[in-house]
C-alpha cells in the first residue's frame, strides 16, 4: 500500500489536473463513485469534475435501483471494499447512520484536511461524525434540531435531562400542552430518535437501553393521547403566540429558521432547551443530504479527494448548498452579517420597499414575514454547542418503535418493553462491530 501511495504521489506531481493535463498512462483513468440515492447536486458536481479534469473521469453507480433493503446494500458494498475491488467514492445520502463506518471501509478524512480545519470549519459538527477518533465519512453541510420555548415557561436553561423536562411539564398550567401534534409516537419520536445515539456505543458494541432515562422517555410518551382530535378552530400559530404551549419544535436549515422561535412565540425571551439528554447540549446535529466517504480500497484516494474538495470549497459552500447550513465558518459568517441587514427594492418612483428576505408558512393562516435577522448570536451559539449525532440507525429504530407501540398499546408492561428493547438493541449492536 505504501508504494502505491508513493507511486499515486509521483502521478499527481507529474500531472497537474486542473491545467488540463491527463493522466500519467495518457488514458482516462475512471472512478467509481457509489450512491445510495439519486442526486441533482452530486451530478453536477461531477460533471463538473469531468469537465475541468482531464485524463479522469468520475463515473456515477446508483446503490438502490433493486429491491434489497438499505442494510443489504451497506453490506454488500463492505463486502466489495473488503475484496479489494470497492469504489473509490461513496454518497451515503440522507439516510446516513453514523455505524457505516464500523470497521474502516473508507478512509480516515482527518488526514485530507488542512492542518487548519478546526478553525476553517465547525469542528464539533465534524467531530460529531467521528468514528474510533477519525472521519470517515463527511456531510457537505448540515442542520440542527431543537426545542425552544419562553423563558417564564421553561427557565432561562440550555439544557436539560429527561427527569427536568418532565417536572417543567408536571408543574405547567393545565390548559397548556406540550406541543402542537403531542401524541405518544410523536413525542416518544421527537424525543428519543433524536438522541438515539446516546445510548449507543458503536465501537463497544453496547447500548444502554435498560437505563432509568430510557424509561422515563417511554414511561412520559405514553401519558399522552394515541391520536389528535383537532376541531375546526384549532390553529398552531394562536397556540404558540398566546403561551399554550410549551415547547416549539424547531428545525434549523437555513440562517433564517432560527428567526421563527421569536416571531412564533411571540417573545425575545427565548430558551434553545434542546433534547432532553443526559449530558451536553439537545441540539443534535443531522447531516446533509450528501455524506462523502472514500473508499479504502481505491487506487486514487488524492483524486477521489479533490472531488470532495469541490464541496468544501468556499463558493459551493456559500451558493449551492440544499436546505442546510454550511461547514465553512466564515462563508456563514458572512451569511450572517448580510442577513442583519434590511434590504429595499425601488420602484420606477423611487419608492423603497422593504425586501422579504424569509417567511414563517401555515398551512391555512396568514405568513409570517422576515425582513432580517437579529439572531446572528442565537443561532452561533446553537451550532458551537452542539455535539450529538442525529445520524441515526433507521432499521435500529424502526424495530425499537415496534416494542414502544406494543407498550402504548397496552400489549406489553413497561418493564416488559423494556427488557425485549434492550436485547433486540444488544443483538443488533453487536452483530455490526
Amino acid at each position: 500500500m505504501k508504494k502505491l501511495l508513493l507511486l499515486l504521489g509521483t502521478v499527481l506531481m507529474l500531472c497537474s489536473c486542473s491545467s488540463g493535463e491527463e493522466s500519467a498512462s495518457g488514458e482516462t483513468v475512471s472512478l467509481t463513485l457509489v450512491s445510495f440515492e439519486e442526486s441533482r447536486e452530486l451530478t453536477e458536481q461531477v460533471n463538473l469534475f469531468n469537465e475541468t479534469h482531464e485524463g479522469y473521469r468520475i463515473e456515477i453507480q446508483i446503490y438502490g435501483q433493486d429491491d434489497a433493503d438499505r442494510d443489504d446494500r451497506i453490506e454488500k458494498l463492505q463486502r466489495e471494499i473488503a475484496a479489494g475491488s470497492g469504489p473509490d467514492l461513496v454518497n451515503y445520502g440522507s439516510h446516513y447512520a453514523s455505524n457505516y463506518c464500523l470497521g474502516h471501509y473508507t478512509e480516515n478524512l482527518l488526514d485530507y484536511l488542512p492542518e487548519d480545519w478546526q478553525s476553517v470549519y465547525f469542528s464539533n459538527i465534524l467531530e460529531s461524525f467521528f468514528m474510533d477518533g477519525g472521519l470517515y465519512a463527511i456531510p457537505v453541510g448540515f442542520s440542527l434540531s431543537t426545542f425552544a420555548g419562553r423563558q417564564d415557561m421553561v427557565g432561562n436553561r440550555e439544557r436539560w435531562s429527561i427527569q427536568e423536562m418532565i417536572q417543567v411539564y408536571t408543574e405547567r398550567e393545565e390548559d397548556i400542552i406540550l406541543y402542537p401534534g403531542e401524541t405518544k409516537e410523536d413525542v416518544f419520536w421527537r424525543i428519543f430518535s433524536h438522541n438515539m445515539e446516546y445510548f449507543i456505543d458503536w465501537e463497544k458494541g453496547r447500548c444502554s437501553f435498560d437505563s432509568g432515562e430510557f424509561r422515563d422517555i417511554l414511561e412520559f410518551s405514553n401519558t399522552f393521547p394515541d391520536m389528535l382530535r383537532i376541531t375546526e378552530d384549532y390553529s398552531p400559530k394562536t397556540l404558540f403566540a398566546e403561551g399554550k404551549t410549551l415547547l416549539y419544535p424547531i428545525s434549523v436549515s437555513g440562517i433564517y429558521d432560527i428567526c421563527r422561535a421569536g416571531r412564533i412565540l411571540a417573545t425575545d425571551e427565548i430558551a434553545y432547551v434542546g433534547f432532553p439528554v443526559g449530558g451536553g447540549y439537545g441540539t443534535v446535529i443531522q447531516p446533509s443530504s450528501l455524506v462523502l466517504a472514500i473508499g479504502a480500497a481505491s487506487e486514487y484516494k488524492d483524486m477521489s479527494w479533490e472531488f470532495i474538495a469541490q464541496f468544501l470549497a468556499p463558493g459551493y459552500q456559500a451558493e449551492k448548498l440544499n436546505r442546510c447550513l454550511p461547514l465553512r465558518r466564515d462563508v456563514l459568517e458572512h451569511m450572517l452579517e448580510e442577513a442583519g441587514n434590511m434590504d429595499y427594492a425601488v420602484d420606477a418612483d423611487g419608492n423603497e420597499t422593504p425586501v422579504v428576505k424569509s417567511e414563517i408558512l401555515f398551512e391555512g393562516e396568514e405568513s409570517i414575514e422576515i425582513y432580517y435577522m437579529e439572531e446572528k448570536e442565537q443561532l452561533l451559539r446553537l451550532i458551537d454547542t452542539a455535539s450529538l449525532n442525529d445520524a441515526i440507525d433507521y432499521t435500529l429504530y424502526y424495530a425499537l418503535q415496534e416494542e414502544a407501540q406494543s407498550y402504548f398499546a397496552g400489549d406489553k408492561t413497561l418493564e416488559e418493553a423494556v427488557d425485549v428493547i434492550q436485547r433486540r438493541a444488544s443483538l443488533y449492536v453487536a452483530e455490526r462491530m
